[in-house]
């Protein structure tokens, strides 16, 4: 998937908001990378508010669940400064 909003650089919430309308599993996973790095990172909030803002059905849910479980994983092993 070529995505229009990718070409400034970044997750903006334009492209994450794309990515997760649009995209296929494989488009995904540079977002699922960002999010499993630094949980708690800008990628990670925008995917938080795209979704609580623009429901999509299943993928929400799916997104929701998988932010809280990398944070709470990163919450308990101590979150890495950066």
């Amino acid at each position: 998937m070529k995505h229009r909003h990718l070409d400034a650089g970044g997750f903006t919430t334009a492209a994450i908001d794309d990515i997760l309308e649009r995209g296929r599993l494989t488009d995904w996973v540079p977002l699922l990378r960002e999010v499993c790095r630094d949980p708690f990172g800008p990628a990670a909030e925008r995917v938080m508010r795209v979704v609580e803002h623009h429901p999509m059905f299943g993928t929400s849910t799916v997104w929701r669940r998988f932010v809280a479980r990398r944070r709470a994983e990163v919450s308990a092993r101590g979150r890495p400064r950066q």
